[in-house]
Formats: structure tokens, sequence, C-alpha cells
């Protein structure tokens, strides 16, 4: 009987539990960086993170560095010649 090893890869830098916080703290504040977040951690658990890690969770807990498409607005100029068209 051939049974497979699970787990060979290499341990997590936090818990899930940690994950969520990450997650949390940047939710409550949303323009700060993936390095401001890295230092609230450490400073809140003593545990060294890094920046990439921080981007991880935050994409994970579905958060990216995006910003929302600002469109112009249609004056009536506009929407008369869509019409026509």
């Amino acid at each position: 009987m051939c049974s497979r090893r699970h787990g060979g890869g290499r341990v997590r830098s936090a818990t899930p539990a940690e994950d969520r916080y990450i997650v949390l703290s940047a939710k409550r504040n949303r323009r700060t960086t993936a390095q401001q977040v890295a230092n609230q951690f450490l400073a809140a658990s003593g545990k060294q993170i890094s920046r990439k890690t921080v981007a991880r969770r935050l994409r994970g807990g579905e958060l990216y560095a995006r910003r929302p498409v600002v469109c112009v607005p249609l004056t009536r100029q506009h929407r008369t010649a869509r019409l026509q068209w």
C-alpha cells in the first residue's frame, strides 16, 4: 500500500485568526498600505511579517489595490449626439 504524505509545504507565518485580524485592520482604514498593516501587526502581536504576506492575505480577503474608474459625466450635448448617432 502506497500512501502519500500531505503538508510538505512551508509553515505559515500567520495563523488563520491572525489572517482575519490583518484583513479586519485593513478594512478599518482602507487607505493604509500593506507595509503599514505589517507594522501594525508587528506592534500588536510581536510577529514580523512581510509586506508581500500582508498583500496576499488581503487578496485572500478580497481586498485589492484598485481604484474605481471615474467616468466623465455626460452632458446634454453628449446625450443628444448619442441618440442621433
